[in-house]
């Protein structure tokens, strides 16, 4: 009983943003906030009839108002060097954010906009001091730099750790490898750091 009037208060003092950010009221996998944004039904977990959870369609590129099964919205990513955060959006709305580790200070992923060039789905990189075989998720945006996942380290959103590439640990790095397509747009911005400052990693709950 404690509890249940624990979690009841909770919600009343949650702000109403904070509580939309966190509601699904059709639980179809979109937050009503989300949903809002979108422009889907927040009482139909699929506003388009096909079949299909308008959060699954979101998260693998599809559009959640139409049956067409065509990747035909328009999809991002922004890397933010500082902050070692990958942002993604769909039809320029942010869905979702995870952390990654970039390029070394002495090694660093390239600025600019870029487009995905191609998906591969294994990789086996080899360089001088290193050999990663069977890497997943493998999205090239440059010749030779990739977003990918890396099973080797758990430094993702602390320190920049690679040669170059974006590295996503690999239960993120899937998600944006279904979500992405070539062709989609890549922006990386902002100054590579030898570590995230530890109180920028707190408030992004790192």
């Amino acid at each position: 009983m404690r509890y249940t009037i624990l979690i009841i208060i909770f919600f009343i003092l949650l702000p109403i943003s904070t509580f939309a950010a966190v509601l699904d009221i059709d639980k179809d996998g979109l937050s009503d906030a989300l949903e809002t944004s979108l422009g889907t039904d927040l009482n139909n977990p699929d506003s388009d009839a096909d079949g299909y959870k308008d959060g699954q369609e979101v998260y693998t590129g599809h559009d959640p108002l139409s049956p067409d099964k065509e990747k035909t919205s328009a999809r991002r990513v922004e890397v933010d060097l500082a902050k070692q955060q990958l942002y993604y959006f769909y039809n320029n709305v942010k869905i979702g954010a995870m952390p990654v580790s970039t390029g070394l200070v002495s090694m660093p992923t390239p600025k600019g906009k870029f487009t995905i060039m191609r998906k591969v789905p294994v990789v086996n990189y080899i360089g001088p001091g290193y050999n990663l075989p069977n890497t997943k998720w493998n999205l090239e945006f440059k010749r030779h730099y990739y977003l990918h996942g890396a099973y080797w380290h758990n430094q993702f959103g602390k320190k920049p750790m690679s040669h170059g590439c974006v590295n996503i640990a690999y239960k993120n790095a899937e998600k944006l490898y279904n979500f992405l397509e070539a062709g989609d747009e890549v922006v990386v911005f902002g100054k590579t750091p030898h570590h995230v400052p530890q109180n920028i990693a707190k408030a992004l709950d790192i």
